[in-house]
């Protein structure tokens, strides 16, 4: 006999009709836990928690223990027992679904629904019946609401509701009004707020001829909705009314019933559906829609696609009040289909980490639950986010590691939460106000739509302006629209025709004459002023002259002071400190700030609720109020007197540092809040609590906030002339969050240097040698900031005090990587030999593979091309055991750029690049995946395939060097020719001889296509000088190749003979120098032609053809042709010049090369 666990009601477990004795209540609170986490293992801590919530006993752990053993005594009696488990790190109840009452009720609910939706209403009254029967009273009823099971309960008994409607639609399907009006009447007095009922006691009250009791039910329903909240019955309600004046025959079947045909699902009739699951949409929805209805039915059709498997995106813009969350209010209705709908906003200027997701997340007890299915250590990272307790991730919980791969874990652990959900029900995710968007949320938001689970809708909701002026908004869109993934709904201010039906709906008549032309010349047809002024009119019972739109303020600030005016002083003060902690605020927090009573408080919300400035937002966990409109709380916040307004940013930090500020949101608020303070706030703590607002947020990788909470603590500790060694660690912060973020080079070399300056001015040496250690790293790290020479004199004064330890390891891998721009290569070499051994002391096999790339490089200069290799291979099996992005991306870029770029073997420098784009959450790291997708595009490029190169090349910067090949190939030589002129002036300018030497390599190339040849050759000239001073064996090697090629067309055999044989007796060491060797072999064809030994040219000129066939460089393969073409010329031999001509010819058509390569193929 198969067991039976209920929980729609008391706790009960069952065999037959013979119950099965649990015990006491803390082992019924134990297995209830289980229960709702079904075949899953929930671990002691949470165990812990559901038993004696927050308050445990001293060792809970081992009394939890024998309340275990009691329960699973108890399920033994009855042969249970093997269904309780025990298994890391915690207990399993393994109950087949099917087992547990409130999994059969969502099932037979579900069922329901469709066969309604299908017009079956027989079928539909009895599953719904079914499903309704198995409810025995409120969930676990027996436990008093324990706070473990409230987000569950609380769902649970919205799908009861929901489904309890869908049966009342189904009997009035079937003709049973009359027997329903006896059910509907107790049921709106229970549920005083559910317009869906009231609706169908209108329509019971009608089909049995009770017409004036139908429109008494409507005028008892806005009379209530007034009183309570301040609000108007929704429009679907308005409808039926006017259906019922217009006793309009769709009330009435054929039959003289309901109809036996429901609307479609995405059409609700008037009043269907529950209300929007989030508190501001579910009030916007009672505002009319108009002129929207192309829009609405795009969303739909994008959702019906959705709740098929699809993924889909939409961006909503337009201008403040324009209808966005109108509009997505009335879409989010419209999923009465069981779907899960999130909703998040963002704040301006608010540096909260990730706000909108938060709030999205921790609004929603679906969260809550598809968080408990969660890994444990996935939950660890989400716990911050999602649970309103929860602190600052531990490094238990976040780990040591790279702070990028940090954060990429807790993107991915956002996305699994999503993708959870989603495979529960779909999920629409609408992110609101995004014009305000943090840095942080933006790029969780650019990952999540990467790697968006089927089954989820999102929609970005934005004004613009100003949003096209908030650069991390435009981030967002850039990446969403560039790859083609979101539709774009730009909604435009309502027509005249649009805003005489709006006016229409609001008083119920048609306007006075004139009345909505000057309406909508002076709100300009935006639906939030045109409803504000309208409603304003309503209200004073003024809606008589066309001139009433006209004398209303254009401005809503003017309305909304109008109305704020005819609260009581009290109230508005509320309002006012509700301004202040933001767009929601929390009761204990509002209490602390307003300096009232929390009776007072209360009084002032319940006017203000009234009157429609607050809708309250109702978290089980507290109780916050919400401004019903962005608009209300900006205008409050910046009427306020200044100094008074100052005065309750300090109360707002004072009420939020007696919590203890655990959360990184609440760190980061009090922070703003003290520096809103000015003045009236202690600037040294205001500092303080901004500097660990900015670690805070660097812990969960919002850099941008991070930076933000960092700078304004360097500004505050600056003006109130905080002793040096404070501004200093300040300063630093500042600094490492903008190296650590690749934010901003520069900003990071300022304060490092004022950091200097102030530890110069305390005496601290190890301090002053740390930051010139920082500084040397920097200056050496990118071209933006590079100065090599500088960067050794502070790597030079670091060494001598830093002599062992990680900052030691520090200095020599910064030495070794300066030494490498600078072509000191024997200096290079021994540093990082020393970074090596530092590493290994410490066993730290992550930093020895950091260095690798650059010794390797090294050793690529010295001409040592094997021993190369093999420690970049040693090297990318620590990257493969780790997989560190970051270590695979410092690893692949010497390989990367040699294969390319010296040793002419694209494919590869291909394979390198794809190693590192295969390892996960490299596209995370901005910088590394722009260097890595720069020499892929650059191989791309060499071989000829174009298609994919386009495709890549739009995501790199504009000088970046695959850009100049690009364009090179593209026949813009002289847009090229000062390109490399500049950066190679740029390059010896801050002492970076290694790329100054490649500019000059490719200038002089470019130069020699302009037929520029006195300046081809100085070019060239100089990039050898360079690199025989490093030495840089593989760049002597092809500038000497091109020389001798270009010296034996100018007649000088000479001086090309003894450059070719230099390059011989670097090939005579034995390296491999595979594609580089065609160049030799092509330099090895001009200087024989030159002497006139033309079988060795002819000879050479194959040998080249073959290497560069082999490596697949048509490119070079055009250029032997060419030169090969020459000679044969030259020698005498026009048929067969000409038949080499046409075959490059036909290359180059292959390349989609433009016309001026191909001319010089033509004669």
């Amino acid at each position: 006999m198969e067991p039976q666990f209920r929980i729609l009601g008391p706790l009960e477990v069952a065999l037959g009709a013979r119950p099965v004795a649990l015990g006491g209540r803390k082992p019924r609170r134990l297995l209830a836990k289980l229960l709702l986490h079904a075949g899953e293992t929930v671990s002691v801590d949470r165990l812990i928690e559901a038993v004696w919530e927050h308050d445990p006993p001293a060792g809970a752990e081992a009394t939890l223990r024998s309340h275990i053993a009691n329960l699973r005594r108890s399920l033994t009696a009855s042969g249970l027992g093997a269904l309780l488990i025990t298994g890391s790190p915690g207990y399993r109840l393994q109950v087949a679904p099917e087992l547990l009452d409130a999994v059969r009720f969502e099932r037979l609910a579900v069922q329901g629904r469709a066969a309604l939706d299908r017009a079956d209403a027989p079928a539909a009254v009895h599953q719904l019946r079914e499903a309704l029967a198995l409810w025995r009273g409120p969930v676990l009823e027996d436990l008093d609401a324990p706070r473990f099971a409230e987000a569950e309960a609380a769902r649970l008994d919205e799908l009861r509701l929901t489904a309890l409607e869908a049966r009342i639609d189904a009997d009035l399907a079937l003709g049973r009004h009359r027997e329903l009006i006896a059910e509907l009447e107790p049921l709106v007095d229970t549920h005083p707020f559910r317009e869906h009922l009231w609706s169908r006691l209108m329509l019971a009250l009608y089909r049995s001829g009770r017409q004036a009791d139908a429109l008494e039910a409507l005028r008892t329903y806005r009379a209530h909705l007034d009183e309570e909240l301040g609000l108007a019955p929704g429009q679907g309600l308005r409808d039926l009314e006017t259906a019922i004046l217009r006793h309009d025959p769709d009330l009435v079947g054929a039959s003289g019933h309901d109809g036996s045909q429901p609307a479609p699902a995405d059409h609700p009739p008037p009043g269907r559906g529950p209300a929007p699951p989030d508190a501001l949409l579910d009030v916007v929805r009672r505002v009319p829609m108009v002129g929207r209805a192309a829009e609405l039915d795009q969303l739909r059709r994008m959702w019906r696609e959705v709740r098929a498997g699809a993924r889909r995106i939409a961006l909503i813009s337009g201008e403040a009040g324009v209808g966005k969350t109108r509009l997505v209010a009335e879409l989010a209705a419209s999923t009465s289909d069981g779907a899960i709908v999130l909703v998040g906003r963002c704040e301006q200027a608010a540096l909260i980490p990730y706000q909108p997701v938060t709030d999205a997340l921790r609004g929603s007890p679906d969260a809550g639950d598809a968080l408990d299915e969660l890994p444990d250590a996935v939950r660890g990272r989400l716990e911050p986010l999602v649970d309103p307790h929860a602190g600052r991730p531990t490094v238990e919980i976040l780990g040591t590691g790279d702070p990028e791969l940090q954060r990429s874990a807790l993107f991915d652990a956002v996305g699994q939460l999503v993708g959870r959900m989603a495979s529960r029900a779909p999920v629409v995710l609408v992110v609101e106000e995004a014009e305000y968007i943090d840095q942080a949320s933006s790029r969780l938001l650019r990952h999540l739509a990467r790697n968006l689970p089927g089954q989820v809708l999102l929609l970005i909701c934005f004004r613009d302006p100003p949003g096209n002026r908030h650069p991390p908004l435009l981030e967002l869109l850039a990446d969403l629209e560039g790859r083609g993934v979101a539709d774009r709904l730009v909604l435009s201010p309502l027509a005249e025709r649009d805003l005489e039906e709006l006016v229409a709906v609001w008083t119920g008549e048609p306007a006075p004459t004139g009345f909505v032309h000057t309406l909508w010349s002076t709100t300009g047809g935006n639906p939030f002023y045109a409803s504000e002024v309208v409603r304003e009119l309503v209200d004073r019972g003024s809606l008589d002259h066309a001139d009433d739109a006209g004398r209303v303020p254009r401005s809503v600030r003017d309305v909304l002071r109008d109305r704020l005016s005819t609260l009581s002083d009290p109230t508005q003060a509320i309002i006012g400190c509700a301004a202040v902690l933001g767009q929601e605020a929390a009761l204990d927090l509002l209490v602390e700030v307003a300096d009232r009573s929390v009776d007072d408080i209360v009084t002032g919300l319940e006017e203000a609720l009234q009157a429609g400035w607050f809708v309250e937002t109702g978290h089980p966990w507290e109780t916050t109020y919400a401004f019903r409109h962005a608009l209300m709380r900006q205008a409050v916040h910046s009427d306020l007197p200044a100094p008074e307004r100052q005065r309750l940013h300090l109360r707002a930090a004072d009420a939020l540092e007696a919590t203890g500020l655990r959360r990184p949101s609440d760190l980061a608020a009090a922070a703003g809040h003290l520096r809103a303070a000015g003045p009236f706030a202690d600037r040294q703590r205001t500092a303080s609590v901004s500097l660990r607002a900015a670690e805070a947020s660097a812990d969960l990788y919002a850099w941008d906030e991070a930076v933000g909470h960092a700078e304004a603590a360097v500004a505050i500790l600056d003006r109130d002339g905080a002793p040096p060694e404070r501004q200093g660690e300040a300063a630093v912060a500042a600094a490492e969050l903008l190296r650590r973020s690749s934010l901003d080079y520069a900003r990071s070399i300022d304060h490092l240097d004022a950091a200097l300056g102030h530890y110069r001015v305390a005496g601290d040496e190890v301090a002053v040698a740390t930051v010139r250690g920082h500084l040397g790293r920097l200056l050496s790290m990118h071209h933006s900031v590079m100065d090599i020479p500088t960067a050794l004199e502070h790597f030079a004064a670091a060494e001598s005090v830093l002599v062992d330890g990680e900052a030691a390891f520090g200095v020599r891998l910064g030495q070794a990587l300066a030494a490498l721009f600078g072509l000191r290569t024997e200096q290079g070499i021994a540093a990082s030999q020393r970074a090596v051994e530092l590493a290994e002391g410490m066993q730290r096999m992550d930093l020895v593979a950091m260095v690798r790339s650059t010794q390797a490089s090294h050793w690529y200069h010295r001409g040592q091309l094997a021993d190369a290799h093999v420690v970049l291979d040693e090297a990318w099996t620590t990257v493969q055991e780790r997989r560190d992005p970051h270590l695979g991306w410092e690893t692949v870029t010497a390989p990367a750029l040699v294969n390319n770029v010296y040793l002419l073997d694209p494919a590869t420098t291909e394979m390198w690049c794809r190693r590192a784009l295969a390892l996960p959450r490299l596209d995370t790291i901005g910088h590394a995946h722009r260097g890595v997708l720069d020499q892929l595009v650059y191989a791309l490029a060499m071989m000829g395939r174009l298609d994919p190169v386009r495709d890549g090349v739009d995501q790199l910067p504009t000088d970046a060097v695959s850009r100049r090949l690009l364009l090179l190939q593209a026949g813009e030589w002289e847009s090229v020719e000062a390109s490399w002129e500049r950066a190679a002036s740029h390059d010896l300018e801050h002492g970076d001889l290694l790329n100054a030497a490649l500019n000059a390599y490719w200038l002089g190339q470019v130069r020699w296509l302009l037929d520029r040849r006195d300046g081809a050759l100085g070019s060239l000239r100089q990039a050898l000088d360079i690199n025989l001073g490093g030495p840089q064996v593989p760049g002597e090697l092809m500038t000497r190749a091109e020389l001798a090629r270009y010296l034996a067309a100018e007649g000088d055999v000479d001086e090309a003979s003894e450059h070719l044989a230099r390059c011989d007796g670097i090939l005579d060491a034995g390296e491999d120098w595979r594609g580089r060797g065609g160049h030799v072999e092509l330099a090895r064809g001009a200087v024989s032609a030159a002497r006139g030994e033309h079988a060795i040219a002819e000879e050479a000129h194959g040998r080249a053809m073959a290497v560069f066939t082999s490596h697949h460089l048509p490119w070079w393969r055009c250029e032997a042709l060419f030169w090969w073409a020459h000679w044969l010329d030259a020698a005498g031999q026009p048929e067969r010049a000409g038949a080499k001509r046409r075959t490059a010819g036909q290359v180059y058509e292959e390349l989609g090369a433009r016309p001026r390569w191909r001319s010089r193929v033509a004669g």
